[in-house]
């Protein structure tokens, strides 16, 4: 067989394929024409709103023009405010980039699990004790019938129980010592100056999940978490046992089924234990007025890709306005002074959104002078979102209510109190919060 050969010439030009090469301007430059859309889009004074469906609140107005207000700057300032307050399409924006920090763990959603193993819980016992208030004896409650183990779903950090949803939770050692260090510096810094008093909330897994199902649930023990967070403060911090306050009512409707928030009723019976810590007369549920708001699905609906069982057994958010007054300022993100309501009316509003009801939601600082009490008494509540329906049960005993934020609040708090001359300091946070990193760089950030 005759095999051919091409016959190489050394100054032949050499043929090689040629990648094609894709040009990225098109992209580039629909990028930059979406930009300036956007841009043209939020100049049309037609697109911009001037009203919050979500916020229920007129928004910045256009400044008028004052040469006073050009010269110390002002003019320019309230323009940058009524250009952010009113963009097109800001609610829509808002909302997502509250799911961003509901991904970093700084907003109002269920915390993921660390991928991590959990630690294990030291025994209180062997760590040095603190005082604790005393908890009233009350009678075992009965186990729960049985469960229908095709009504039990895991989802992620979800576990849905039939039409209720709970959040899984893990202990993690390091950052628990951390939020301990942080309310124990506070304590040990203002002690002869104010009290502190440290509110750890557990979630609903271990309050009002059956017994039967919670055996066989891998997740960690939050009474013996708590009561190690609780042992290792520092003497000078007054620890409030909600476990068992809660614990001893888990047949009333005391947590939500579709959000991991705690109910009004459930608030209310940590306050009396706060209260029992303080010495003080604990207000009666009859002593305010009752509004409820019914249809609410929250973040356990969300976060399980809206459970068919769960929206179809939405909550009702039951909510007690003080009677004193209902007024209230808070302070925006944006650094705004705004006239609220301690409890508002949201049956308008989007049901996902109801639990706003409570102090206008999170807000970096919120301050209520109640007329109700005259004695001059005073407290600062630092908290994320579980304290919104603890705050208003304090009008029953403080003249002057402040609540902070730490998520979105700078300052330093020991400087705060003593500005202020506010004799109680309360934190009070869900224990998935002592377990998040992210949350308790937060807290450490104000506490030093």
């Amino acid at each position: 067989m005759k095999e051919t050969y091409q016959r190489y010439t050394p100054n032949a030009p050499i043929k090689r394929k040629r990648r094609k090469k894709i040009s990225r301007r098109p992209m580039v430059f629909f990028f930059f024409l979406l930009l300036l859309a956007g841009a043209v889009a939020a100049l049309w004074l037609p697109l911009r709103p001037k009203y919050s469906e979500v916020e229920k609140r007129e928004l910045t107005k256009f400044p008028e023009f004052k040469i006073s207000a050009v010269a110390d700057g002002s003019y320019f300032r309230g323009i940058g405010e009524w250009y952010a307050d009113t963009f097109p399409w800001r609610e829509i924006f808002m909302n997502v980039d509250g799911k961003i920090k509901a991904f970093y763990g700084i907003g109002d959603s269920v915390s993921e699990l660390p991928n991590d193993l959990a630690d294990d819980i030291p025994d209180a016992e062997n760590v040095t004790a603190a005082p604790v208030t005393p908890v009233e004896q009350t009678a075992p409650v009965p186990e729960d019938a049985d469960v229908d183990d095709a009504l039990i779903q895991k989802l992620s950090s979800v576990l849905i129980v039939d039409d209720a949803a709970y959040e899984y939770y893990s202990f993690t050692k390091s950052t628990a010592d951390r939020y301990v260090a942080a309310v124990s510096r506070t304590a040990n810094a203002l002690h002869g100056t104010a009290r502190v008093f440290d509110l750890v909330v557990p979630t609903s897994m271990d309050i009002t999940l059956s017994d039967r199902v919670r055996k066989r649930t891998n997740t960690g023990d939050q009474r013996k978490a708590i009561d190690y967070i609780y042992a290792a403060a520092s003497p000078n911090c007054i620890t409030v046992k909600t476990f068992d306050a809660l614990r001893a009512h888990r047949k009333e409707y005391v947590y939500f089924r579709t959000d991991h928030h705690w109910t009004a009723l459930g608030a209310y019976y940590a306050y009396r234990e706060f209260a029992a810590a303080a010495g003080l007369n604990a207000g009666a549920l009859t002593d305010f007025t009752e509004r409820k708001f019914d249809n609410f699905v929250g973040a356990f609906y969300n976060d399980s890709g809206k459970n068919k069982a769960l929206e179809k057994n939405p909550d009702t958010v039951i909510a007690y306005e003080p009677k004193a007054t209902n007024d209230m300022v808070y302070v925006n993100k944006q650094g705004k002074s705004v006239k609220w309501s301690i409890i508002t009316d949201v049956s308008t509003w989007n049901r996902g959104s109801l639990y706003n009801t409570f102090i206008g939601g999170d807000n970096p600082y919120s301050y209520i002078s109640n007329p109700g009490v005259t004695d001059g008494s005073s407290c600062v509540i630092i908290k994320e979102s579980f304290g919104n329906a603890f705050v208003p049960f304090l009008l029953s005993n403080y003249s002057q209510i402040h609540v902070i934020d730490y998520r979105y609040w700078n300052g330093k708090l020991t400087d705060f109190v003593k500005e202020k001359g506010v004799k109680d300091v309360i934190y009070l946070n869900n224990i998935s919060a002592t377990r998040n990193a992210s949350l308790v760089n937060k807290l450490d950030g104000i506490s030093q």
